[in-house]
């Protein structure tokens, strides 16, 4: 009996298949390559061992075990491309094509009775496998067609039992096609297209992408033409079918049933890859000379918006739908891009924002955040402004112009208006002022066209917003701003627009106005606003923000030169004023570029004779010089008369008169105070800059004017006061919309409520501005007259009476004393207890309106002193060392002790703070040049510590003890000798802190002067 022969065991080969599942790729690919370099050597292993190779290739194929899939279709697909020359062999045993795919038939087979898993795991080996085939082209190098059929109905058959698996079938027919068009026979392309229209393939994804892949790189394959209605998948007869096709669906028709959509068991979260070999067809050149095909609008509109986005759609196809639609945005030309924007889709986008369910929001959202990447300045050029036009208006028209980015809760809207290109911004808006100009439908109501306007005109703040947010970001990294640049000559357009139409009312009613369509009050107000803003957020840009302005004001000059205004809207008297201010403002030379459209007058030396010594020549010195705060102050009151304010022509009547007085300068202040006063963003920053021009011209009894405003009661008396026979409440400037966004109102007023916050700074004083409920004089008494009523009516109820009127005066009088006789003792005492009742609710309603006006003369008081505090604080930064500095620091110290605000307390130390703290050393110090200036400093340092000896806290002392410094470094700037004078006032200030009880002199003041003793002691030394 004869022992059983042991089995040999290749370990080298175990090894390999063992890493050949590896989860590592490198450690896979290097298993494959020793497979095919050492193991298997063509010429040497013999085909016994081959076929062993190639079986345990194929069965692990079929293996869900770690990566085994990947690292076996790897090595064979390298195998089977090395087997080409031994298939030619002529011996009995020699491997051919067919017997390979007879391996691969045989080991992809599931047995009988196996789990549903294990027959997956085949039927994915099998599709592996056939891919290996097909990328090793191993049936091209001795091609038969019965061969090529085989593995094609191996394909096929899996795809129509497995309708999961169809993707993966149709994807390696499509890369086959794609990787072996050079060698493959055009009868082999048409055996494709057979076989599948045998398995009913066509009529699928798949389908209509191998069709189109084999049509295109082979088009002298015959193709059977038979398989589509007519002719072709993309034919325009047969749109509907391809919209059922590649939604996989079928088809619900009665008739040609074999040319039907074919629809698929299974949904995938992926998009399909037909959808790109489909639109890729339809973007190349020559589609367009085809005319039976569909254009790419037709495809949009049926395929994908009354298709995927019908209100019928499931999530899925929604999901797709908004899939497709980020696909083409990224691979399609531009130019189509706007077709895509259809009511149907947009809606659903918007829909699907504002939607509960993340899944479809997701999807939504990252849409949103490709819109704006295909935007191109030739938008410009192109009817209605191409994809930037068709994007904003299909984007407002699905929301009723309402808040986009509110509505949604997102940045769609922002990120199209943030593109950083003017080009784009203005095809922006050029298509925001279209939609503004066109007239509203008749069933429109006027809240609606109210919140349209309002909706284009906020949009077209935005882009300027955009604008000169750019030029003030290369403002703040040194790069100089052009005021000639396409974003600034942008800006200066719309708000050319805006000002022209914010003061000309009636200008719609022209056939030549650049605004003809009616725009109502309510959108005229917000725009006023908005161009207030626009103003403010321009003048930080300094001299080209105030070449915005000024040319925004000419705008109004030059179009009312034109005759294409209303000549009406002045009486003689104040046209002649105004005549006479545009007649000073043209003639005036500037140190900021005005554009050509708007030429000033050159009359530069004219202008400099009159103003003497005071107005240096404006090329020499930087903005803002004397001349450019003039040109400044004259477009103000100018802009301010044509917005209807009464006063400005008050103001500028005094401008032209004061001018031509020696101390002009001191009116001109008393001026930018009466700017200063309104609760205004715009009028702020600009009265800033007009007395920053003026700063080195300002006498001491202009510095007064500012001081008398710091020196004023926080209550109705000082309110009186500080206005005197104007209008006791400011303006109220507030829109109904403030609070949209950060900028939305031009209003402003400081809180006084919020005592506990610090404001250092005036920019931390800017945060602090809230909007004021300030009232008109009108509306006061409106509310008096009201008030009144209430009053009658309830002392008639308590009387038991109505109310009388002019002809019951009489009659009442006449019975007044037979009705008091009439009454007994109980009636009378209960008529006294109703009167005492309604008088002593009267009383009460009193006491409310007078704590509410006590409060808001507060506010207007402390508003009105942090204005003023603004340029003084703009004054002590710019004039550093101008001796009149010096008057400002006494005022600022009694105010932060006899304010009740603490935030004014707060800012006013900070600006003492910062104004000592530039003080380095005895350099930077206020120049005393003169005797009097020195005495009157000296006068100033005994004040200042008679100050400090007031009971007060803790941040006063300190102020008083640093500003003290200051003036003692002042003091030996100007002499040395002033030393002993400085001593002797310490000296006189340590005594009462000694012998006086009233004073509360901090040690702080003493411990500053012994440090600046000690470190002055070197320089005095010497």
């Amino acid at each position: 009996m004869s022992k059983k022969r042991k089995r040999e065991v290749d370990l080298e080969l175990v090894t390999v298949y063992e890493h050949l599942a590896d989860d590592v790729e490198s450690v896979r690919l290097k298993a494959a390559h020793t497979l095919v370099s050492k193991i298997f050597k063509p010429g040497v292993t013999n085909n016994e061992q081959t076929r062993t190779i190639l079986t345990r290739l194929f069965r692990g194929l079929c293996s869900g075990r770690k990566a085994a899939r990947l690292g076996f279709s790897v090595a064979l697909t390298e195998l089977l491309s090395q087997l080409s020359s031994t298939l030619e062999a002529d011996s009995e045993d020699a491997l051919t094509a067919s017997g390979i795919l007879d391996i691969l038939e045989t080991q992809t087979v599931p047995e009988s009775g196996t789990s549903g898993q294990d027959e997956r795991d085949h039927y994915f080996g099998r599709v592996f496998g056939a891919d290996a085939v097909f990328k090793s082209g191993l049936l091209l190098k001795n091609p038969d067609l019965s061969v090529w059929k085989r593995l094609l109905d191996l394909i096929c058959g899996v795809a129509t039992r497995k309708p999961w698996l169809r993707q993966e079938c149709g994807w390696i027919l499509v890369n086959g096609l794609v990787s072996t068009r050079v060698n493959l026979p055009d009868e082999f392309v048409v055996a494709i297209i057979e076989k599948m229209a045998e398995h009913k393939l066509v009529r699928t994804p798949e389908g209509v992408a191998v069709w189109l892949t084999a049509e295109r790189l082979f088009p002298n394959a015959k193709l059977p033409k038979s398989v589509w209605k007519h002719g072709d998948p993309l034919a325009k007869k047969d749109v509907d079918v391809l919209a059922d096709i590649l939604k996989d669906a079928r088809s619900h028709s009665d008739q040609d049933t074999e040319l039907e959509a074919q629809g698929s068991a299974r949904w995938s979260a992926n998009l399909h890859f037909a959808w790109d070999i489909v639109s890729n067809e339809l973007f190349r050149d020559d589609a367009k000379s085809n005319k039976h095909r569909i254009s790419f609008e037709l495809f949009w509109d049926t395929v994908v918006d009354k298709s995927l986005f019908s209100p019928s759609s499931s999530t899925e196809r929604k999901a797709w739908g908004f899939a497709v639609w980020r696909k083409v945005f990224e691979s399609a030309p531009q130019a189509v891009l706007q077709h895509t924007f259809t009511p149907q889709a947009t809606r659903c986008f918007v829909n699907s924002l504002k939607s509960p369910e993340r899944f479809l929001q997701r999807h939504a959202m990252r849409l949103s955040q490709i819109f704006h990447t295909r935007l191109s300045p030739s938008d410009l050029k192109r009817p209605s402004h191409g994809l930037t036009g068709a994007c904003i208006k299909a984007l407002l028209d699905s929301v009723s112009y309402g808040d986009f980015d509110q509505l949604t809760k997102s940045k769609t809207l922002q990120s199209v208006l943030d593109v950083n290109d003017p080009k784009v911004l203005e095809a922006a808006f050029l298509t925001l002022h279209a939609l503004l100009l066109l007239d509203s439908p008749p069933e429109e109501d006027q809240k609606a066209v109210l919140m349209r306007q309002k909706t284009l005109i906020g949009l077209e703040f935005k882009i300027v917003a955009t604008l000169l947010r750019r030029s003030e970001q290369k403002a703040k990294t040194d790069i100089p701003v052009d005021p000639d640049d396409e974003g600034t000559e942008l800006a200066k357009l719309i708000l050319d627009g805006w000002a022209v139409e914010v003061t000309r009312p009636d200008l719609s009613t022209k056939p030549e106005s650049v605004f003809k369509a009616s725009i109502l009050p309510g959108a005229r107000e917000f725009m006023k606003e908005r161009l207030a803003l626009a103003f403010e957020q321009a003048l930080r840009l300094g001299r080209v923000g105030a070449d915005i302005f000024h040319h925004a004001v000419l705008s109004i000059y030059q179009l009312e030169k034109k005759g294409k205004s209303e000549a009406s809207m002045f009486e003689d008297d104040i046209r002649n004023i105004v005549q006479q201010g545009w007649h000073k403002l043209t003639s005036m030379p500037t140190t900021f570029t005005t554009s050509k459209q708007h030429p000033v007058k050159k009359s530069a030396e004219r202008e400099r004779r009159k103003s003497g010594d005071v107005a240096k020549d404006s090329a020499v010195e930087s903005f803002p010089t004397f001349a450019d705060g003039l040109c400044l102050l004259y477009s103000l009151a100018l802009f301010q008369i044509y917005l209807g304010e009464t006063d400005a022509v008050e103001i500028l009547q005094d401008l032209l008169q004061q001018q031509q007085q020696p101390d002009s300068i001191d009116a001109i202040v008393e001026i930018i105070l009466s700017f200063s006063s309104k609760p205004s963003k715009f009028l702020r920053r600009i009265s800033i800059e007009i007395f920053d021009a003026f700063a080195p011209h300002i006498t001491a009894q202009g510095l007064e004017s500012l001081c008398r405003v710091l020196e004023t009661k926080e209550n109705v008396e000082g309110q009186q006061e500080m206005f005197q026979a104007e209008d006791v409440v400011m303006e109220d400037g507030t829109s109904p919309d403030s609070d949209s966004d950060e900028m939305d109102s031009d209003v402003e007023v400081e809180s006084i409520a919020q005592e506990d916050a610090s404001e250092g700074t005036s920019s931390s004083a800017e945060s602090n501005d809230e909007t004021a409920d300030d009232e008109s004089e009108e509306g006061e008494d409106d509310d008096e007259d009201e008030e009144l009523a209430k009053f009658d009516a309830a002392l008639a109820s308590a009387l038991g009476t109505r109310r009388l009127d002019q002809n019951d005066v009489a009659a009442a009088s006449d019975s007044s004393d037979s009705s008091d006789s009439d009454m007994d003792d109980d009636e009378m005492m209960e008529l006294d207890s109703k009167l005492a009742e309604v008088f002593r609710a009267r009383n009460e309603e009193q006491n409310k309106n007078k704590k509410k006006a006590a409060k808001d003369a507060k506010e207007n008081v402390v508003n009105f002193k942090n204005r003023v505090l603004d340029l003084i604080e703009s004054y002590l930064k710019h004039q550093q060392q101008n001796p009149l500095t010096v008057d400002l620091i006494l005022p600022l110290l009694t105010l932060m002790r006899t304010t009740r605000t603490k935030q004014l307390a707060d800012r006013t130390y900070a600006i003492l703070q910062l104004f000592c703290s530039r003080a380095k050393g005895f350099i930077n110090v206020p120049d005393l040049s003169t005797e009097s200036q020195v005495a009157h400093a000296l006068d100033i340092l005994r004040a200042v510590h008679v100050e400090a000896a007031k009971e007060s806290s803790n941040v006063h002392s300190n102020a008083a003890s640093q500003t003290s410094i200051l003036l003692v470094k002042a003091l030996v700037k100007a002499n040395k000798s002033h030393v002993k004078d400085v001593v002797d006032i310490y000296a006189s200030t340590r005594v009462k802190q000694l012998t006086d009880k009233r004073c509360h002199i901090s040690p702080g003041l003493f411990t500053d002067w012994n440090n600046l003793c000690q470190a002055a002691r070197e320089k005095l030394a010497n």
